[in-house]
């Protein structure tokens, strides 16, 4: 249920599962593309720090709202990050709140088997919470 005006810490995170993602890997062009951006790449460090909407975003990067808007998507149709809540604006406007789709990213160079020996080595070790 979104929340009136809710500035709160967000309990409901996308699941901790790290995502691993191999230089040769099928759908990593599109990860490397939205990277290449500094904006995209700082859009995403914050998000790894806290949660946040687009306005928050704007401020806390230094840039528009607009271009942070062009970023989120392009990080959301990359499978970087993800809407997990949604707020109300004090003019009653719906705001989504968006987090990192994981935690941690990992990128892997090496051949195929390199990629599955990095799942297999941190699914085996319990994920840090983001705040720990």
């Amino acid at each position: 249920m979104p929340h009136l005006l809710s500035k709160e810490p967000i309990t409901d995170r996308p699941d901790p599962e790290p995502e691993v993602v191999g230089l040769d890997s099928r759908g990593s062009e599109d990860v490397f593309s939205v990277l290449a951006s500094e904006s995209a790449r700082s859009i995403l460090v914050e998000l790894y720090r806290d949660p946040a909407t687009k306005s928050e975003l704007a401020a806390r990067v230094g840039t528009s709202i607009q271009n942070v808007s062009h970023h989120l998507e392009n990080l959301s149709d990359a499978g970087l990050v993800t809407v997990i809540d949604e707020w109300y604006s004090e003019k009653g406007r719906e705001m989504d709140v968006y987090a990192p789709e994981s935690s941690p990213f990992v990128l892997v160079v090496g051949e195929q088997d390199a990629v599955s020996d990095a799942r297999r080595s941190i699914a085996s070790k319990p994920t840090p919470q983001l705040g720990d």
